[in-house]
């Protein structure tokens, strides 16, 4: 019998960004979106000038994360749901389930796969603060004739979130060539 040649595969290399709940890596999420923020502004009009008006920044509203990922064996996004179900339910949640997460996306430079050959080069980091799922479709919709895989989705509503920049100690810039 001649020996069998066994190749590693990582199936997440094929996605330019990373899912990271406390840390720890979330399989094949298809799409991230709607990270974003807005600021209300509050108007002052000076007295005795009725032209010229102040606009000054006043709060700050997070937009929701929305996660999608195919239904797979990976049941993290629904333990995480059901905790948050069980919390607003007033029922006793499981220490090992919290119900607000830090959640990290990471993105990837796949172009810069000669330097760094299992997942490119980090472009960008967003940290997303204390983030609870505020809404879960469970089931996808199911059509027996489509090809299509079953999307599982995940909106998250969070307290902010910081981006982090390339790290330059990684050696290598994005972008670059040889």
């Amino acid at each position: 019998m001649r020996p069998v040649e066994v190749r590693q595969w990582n199936p997440l290399r094929t996605f330019q960004f990373h899912i990271l709940l406390d840390g720890e890596e979330v399989a094949g999420v298809r799409s991230a979106s709607g990270l974003s923020w807005s600021t209300s502004s509050y108007e002052v009009w000076e007295g005795g000038n009725n032209l010229h008006r102040y606009a000054n920044p006043e709060r700050v509203t997070w937009e929701p994360l929305t996660l999608e990922q195919g239904l797979a064996i990976d049941d993290r996004f629904e333990r995480w749901a059901q905790a948050c179900l069980d919390h607003a339910a007033g029922r006793v949640v499981d220490p090992a389930e919290p119900v607000k997460r830090i959640v990290e996306i990471e993105v990837y430079d796949f172009h810069s796969y000669k330097f760094r050959p299992s997942r490119g080069l980090r472009a960008r980091k967003y940290t997303v603060h204390n983030a609870w799922v505020s809404r879960y479709d469970a089931l996808p919709k199911l059509d027996a004739m489509a090809s299509e895989v079953a999307i599982v989705s995940v909106e998250l509503t969070h307290e902010g979130f910081v981006i982090e920049p390339h790290d330059p100690s990684e050696g290598i810039t994005p972008g670059f060539e040889l």
